[in-house]
């Protein structure tokens, strides 16, 4: 059963399990803190406070290996796909779609980190109109929005793979 399945084809299958695994560990946890911890912190400052700087730190390292794991696979998977015959222009843009979010998201988390970004703090005015565009909770609804452009991917190429 096993022995079917080609050396090369096993290591999709592992680069296409860790980067879905970054994507898990980086969203999840990111919902985590928007659903979870933020309101905490916000109602109960006093109590969750102490254990914020512990489990921020656990949650960095989480995201920097995530992040890594997600773009070395997401380069490898996306010349995979190019490679072969089964592209067509909708997927090609859809990919498009699916990477100038993650740049994004990659770049709000890097502009929260050289910011001291403060979960508590509510933005105000303009900010307060586009915060769902640049804060903290983009990166919760971009991701969400990237697995599912990764679904519209998968579909396109197998529609692809049976014409």
């Amino acid at each position: 059963m096993f022995g079917d399945i080609a050396a090369s084809e096993w290591l999709m299958l592992i680069v296409h399990w860790v980067h879905a695994t970054g994507a898990v560990i980086w969203i999840g946890g990111s919902a985590f803190f928007v659903f979870v911890i933020r309101p905490v912190e916000i109602t109960k400052p006093d109590l969750i406070r102490p254990a914020l700087s512990p489990i921020g730190a656990v949650y960095r390292e989480l995201v920097d290996i995530s992040v890594i794991a997600i773009i070395v696979t997401g380069i490898i998977l996306m010349f995979d796909r190019i490679t072969g015959n089964e592209v067509t222009t909708a997927w090609m843009v859809v990919l498009g779609c699916k990477i100038v979010l993650a740049v994004w998201m990659f770049y709000l988390v890097w502009h929260f980190r050289q910011s001291d970004f403060d979960l508590t703090k509510q933005p105000n005015g303009f900010s307060s109109r586009i915060s769902w565009l640049i804060g903290y909770n983009a990166i919760v609804f971009f991701g969400i929005t990237i697995f599912m452009l990764a679904s519209v991917l998968r579909v396109l190429f197998e529609n692809a793979i049976k014409n």
